[in-house]
């Protein structure tokens, strides 16, 4: 856990359920809670010795789930363009993608900016909505976290929540998801299922 590794500006490295909360970003705010404070200079500090080693480390420490690449490879017939949409900021997502070599499986990386601009995930998916024209009744947001899904709701995109990533059943469908998808292998069938 990066977080719990950076340099802790003055605060004691939270545990437990309180660490999870990493996973649950926009950063800033999950910097606000885990220093339980709204203090935004220490939080900015905090950010930034996070970026600092994430940029350094963390992101070289991504890995592609067992069965994604063959799964991007089978359901990129099914769409006429998909796109990442991650609170990772855009600066690393676009790193990470071509390193783990995904970039011939995606038309186009959204992610927020450094300085918090689309750090709500219902603002990116807006924002690339726009950017690259799809109309939300044609899009699907595929996602492991209740953000994914939340974000995905408030702009009447349809919703897939899968289970191979760091979210649970109990999660996404608490946030509303239209479909659950509990391996790689199965997302062409969810996909088809929330077609009919």
């Amino acid at each position: 856990m990066h977080e719990a590794r950076a340099r802790h500006p003055a605060r004691a490295v939270p545990t437990g359920r309180r660490a999870r909360l990493v996973h649950r970003p926009p950063l800033r705010e999950t910097f606000a809670t885990l220093l339980e404070t709204s203090d935004r200079d220490l939080i900015e500090r905090a950010l930034a010795l996070y970026r600092e080693e994430y940029g350094e480390t963390g992101l070289f420490e991504n890995r592609v789930y067992a069965g994604v690449t063959q799964m991007l490879h089978h359901t990129r017939t099914l769409a006429s363009a998909s796109f990442v949409a991650t609170l990772k900021p855009k600066l690393y997502a676009d790193r990470i993608v071509r390193r783990l070599e995904l970039e011939p499986y995606f038309a186009g990386v959204y992610g927020p900016e450094l300085e918090g601009r689309f750090d709500d995930k219902a603002d990116l998916l807006a924002h690339l909505l726009a950017a690259e024209k799809v109309a939300p009744e044609r899009a699907v947001m595929i996602g492991d976290r209740a953000g994914d899904i939340v974000g995905a709701r408030a702009n009447r995109v349809r919703s897939i929540g899968v289970l191979w990533g760091y979210g649970t059943q109990s999660e996404l469908a608490g946030a509303g998801a239209d479909g659950l998808c509990g391996s790689p292998a199965e997302l062409a069938a969810c996909l088809g299922r929330l077609a009919r």
